[in-house]
């Protein structure tokens, strides 16, 4: 999910509710988060931009997705402030996509498999491994190949809304992932895009990927402390599965 989108949603919700509640939206989810298990803070700091610790398993990594642009989150709110908040996410994002298009790195193929392989499609590039899930953090290392030849492992941050995927790096792991892909397909990294890499402390930033198929049944929570496999009922799918879901669905309560 983009930092655009949340900043609609937010509006569209909170001139939704001034009418019939001043409490703020921060308030709100303070108010709320006392008894939801632990929905409204993953909701908060989705909407913040901050990167929320989860208890994803590889399983619900399993599935074909497709990078439609970049992603963005930043480690602490510290960092985030430092970057000019949300705002400056969302700026970053924008700043980021001409060159994901340079690079062929929107439209980018990306398929995990059970046996915790993968394989990623860079233009002609073909990039393969496996995924190991790291426990404690939160976060999965990517050991990457490319024609045989081991290029590193990368530690991702991965955050999941609904099905769809943001897989995320540190901004210096990922200016080294597109220099060596770089060195494949003839495309050398540019000193603006570099520099705009090396600008921002406490960043992941990577790909938004969208869920294709192939994966499991049913959407996975990534609510901090719950179960990593979600479930549907009646057609409807856990609402930790997606942060603004949640918080519309935490307003509802309200009423």
């Amino acid at each position: 999910m983009s930092f655009k989108t949340m900043i609609v949603a937010v509006a569209l919700i909170a001139g939704a509710t001034a009418d019939a509640n001043a409490q703020g939206l921060s308030d709100l989810l303070k108010g709320l988060g006392r008894n939801d298990g632990g929905i409204s803070s993953t909701i908060g700091n989705a909407l913040q931009g901050i990167f929320t610790k989860t208890d994803l398993t590889l399983d619900d990594l399993v599935g074909e997705y497709e990078s439609t642009g970049p992603a963005v989150a930043f480690k602490s709110e510290n960092f985030l402030q430092k970057a000019g908040g949300i705002a400056g996410a969302a700026a970053l994002e924008t700043k980021l996509q001409p060159y994901y298009e340079q690079y062929g790195m929107i439209g980018m193929p990306l398929k995990i498999d059970k046996d915790a392989t993968f394989t990623l499609m860079v233009k002609r590039i073909k990039l393969n491994g496996t995924v190991i899930r790291n426990d404690g953090d939160g976060t999965f290392t990517f050991n990457i190949m490319v024609a045989g030849m081991k290029i590193g492992q990368f530690t991702a941050y991965v955050q999941k809304t609904g099905r769809d995927l943001d897989l995320m790096f540190d901004a210096t792991k990922l200016k080294e992932l597109i220099s060596m892909v770089g060195k494949f397909s003839g495309s050398k990294l540019t000193a603006s895009l570099s520099t705009l890499l090396d600008s921002y402390e406490g960043a992941c930033m990577g790909f938004k990927m969208s869920y294709k198929g192939g994966g499991m049944d049913s959407p996975t929570t990534t609510s901090p402390g719950s179960s990593s496999s979600g479930s549907t009922t009646n057609g409807s799918s856990d609402t930790t599965s997606d942060p603004i879901g949640s918080l519309f669905e935490l307003l509802n309560r309200r009423k």
